[in-house]
């Protein structure tokens, strides 16, 4: 049986569900975004550059419950990297919340994500 590969965007997911507990993690995007990386997360204006990627996840986070991802990510034909996930979590108020969507990332010669757009809904829990 083979073994499936990490990604960079499997690398990306893994410090963002760190990020609700641990906000120092958000100074390793830098492993995973280059410089002038553009992010479009749903129906957020795009965010350019990775320090102020780092500010939009730093204050996405501070008011975050605790929560954690599930995903597959597939490499298209195209080059991007392709991610199916599902995110479950409990709002600091103690509400289950739930949402299904599908991330693209292009990623550059040196590995690293130079766009990501992601796209998702809430699930009824």
């Amino acid at each position: 049986m083979s073994q499936p590969m990490e990604t960079v965007v499997d690398r990306y997911i893994a410090l963002i569900d760190r990020a609700v507990h641990e906000p120092a993690v958000l100074e390793e995007l830098g492993s995973v975004f280059a410089p002038d990386v553009v992010v479009q997360l749903e129906d957020f204006e795009p965010v350019a550059g990775l320090a102020a990627i780092k500010d939009f996840y730093r204050r996405f986070y501070e008011s975050a419950g605790d929560g954690r991802h599930f995903w597959n990510t597939t490499l298209l034909d195209d080059g991007r990297l392709e991610v199916h996930f599902l995110a479950a979590g409990r709002t600091p108020d103690g509400q289950l919340v739930a949402r299904s969507g599908i991330e693209h990332a292009t990623v550059n010669a040196e590995g690293l994500i130079t766009h990501l757009t992601a796209k998702a809904v809430d699930l009824d829990v």
